[in-house]
């Protein structure tokens, strides 16, 4: 079986220099950086995103809160109003009815989204306090 050592007499075909070196290190030393410069710039999209979902849950929250108080509100309102409708025809009394008509088409009228708007411009307010 040839030994397949090499003999000190054996020239290699290339053989690095002092710059040469130099550069590779340098080569390595920017990959590095860029890989460092990466992992930084998902580490701050990562925090971006989850303050962005933490945002968007708190405006949720709120926004089902502010949509369960308005909207019970308005179902004990037509609750009332349906039952002073139904008292006021047992009664044949025609200017209860019409009141209580009238104030039916009015809460009808006004949707609670209509304050969506001012919510909105509270909510996209990062100094604003809310309490709900």
């Amino acid at each position: 079986m040839p030994d397949t050592r090499r003999s000190a007499d054996e020239k290699v075909d290339w053989l690095a220099t002092t710059p040469d070196a130099a550069q590779f290190l340098m080569a390595i030393v920017d990959v590095a950086k860029r890989v460092d410069a990466n992992l930084t710039e998902r580490a701050r999209i990562v925090a971006e995103r989850d303050k962005e979902i933490a945002r968007i849950s708190a405006a949720s929250q709120g926004l089902r809160d502010y949509l369960d108080r308005v909207f019970a509100e308005r179902r004990e309102l037509h609750q009332g109003f349906f039952a002073r409708l139904d008292k006021a025809i047992e009664d044949r009394d025609p200017e209860t009815i019409r009141a209580c008509v009238t104030g039916i088409v009015e809460v009808a009228k006004h949707s609670p989204l209509n304050d969506i708007v001012e919510l909105r411009s509270v909510w996209a307010d990062p100094d604003a306090v809310i309490e709900i």
